[in-house]
């Protein structure tokens, strides 16, 4: 139905990059799995089975690192000239501003419904989804809601099975190694409750932008 219109449609990226390279990453973020690594002020601390890092991961300065500060600045510079209709020379005009984090998450750990304020995009990169749970489908799922408040006021048989582009329900994703999502910081997302036993480890960011000769 050409007349159909896609208005108030919220942009969100999944691509899958080198499962090698999420090795790596698993590797060394257990490695600074240390109390000297984690953020003091975490919130993370109130829920047993989650480690969370300082927020300057990406300037720690080693080849991990810099070589996922490198993927996640590249696709994110695609996501926002695409969704914004800029050119290349209005895209090398944007200051990157960013906070960067790992989680580690085992067993009975979860992420409250939650997003991110004072940014504009958000990343999530898996590196381990850890193990899945046949007793458990949703266990440690990704589960993204709708940013609509009011869309669900009213259900009937002519809106409650609207297609995926149109439907207010939510969203469950369980990222497989080296995934990556980016998404508007101002969606709200959880974590389901974790049950395996390998470690869950995932790194997160947020982005704000400046233009160069600007604060």
């Amino acid at each position: 139905m050409d007349d159909l219109l896609h208005f108030w449609a919220t942009p969100f990226y999944r691509h899958r990059t080198d499962p090698a390279r999420a090795e790596g990453v698993t590797e060394y973020i257990l490695a600074n799995e240390t109390e000297d690594r984690r953020k003091p002020d975490s919130p993370q601390r109130a829920h047993p089975g989650v480690f969370e890092s300082s927020f300057d991961f990406l300037d720690w300065g080693s080849d991990v690192t810099g070589d996922l500060k490198q993927l996640f600045h590249n696709h994110l510079a695609g996501v926002v000239k695409t969704a914004n209709g800029i050119d290349d020379a209005a895209l090398k005009n944007l200051r990157f501003h960013s906070h960067c984090w790992f989680h580690v998450t085992r067993q009975g750990g979860y992420f409250p419904n939650h997003n991110h304020p004072l940014a504009s995009w958000s990343l999530v990169y898996c590196a381990d989804p850890g193990d899945e749970d046949a007793a458990d489908f949703e266990a440690g799922h990704l589960v993204f809601n709708d940013p609509r408040a009011t869309a669900s006021m009213y259900l009937d048989t002519a809106n409650r099975q609207m297609r995926r582009e149109f439907s207010f329900d939510a969203v469950r994703m369980r990222p497989v190694a080296g995934d990556l999502l980016i998404f508007p910081s101002y969606i709200l997302h959880a974590v389901e409750p974790y049950s395996g036993r390998r470690p869950r480890v995932s790194v997160a960011a947020n982005f704000w932008f400046a233009t160069f000769g600007r604060t």
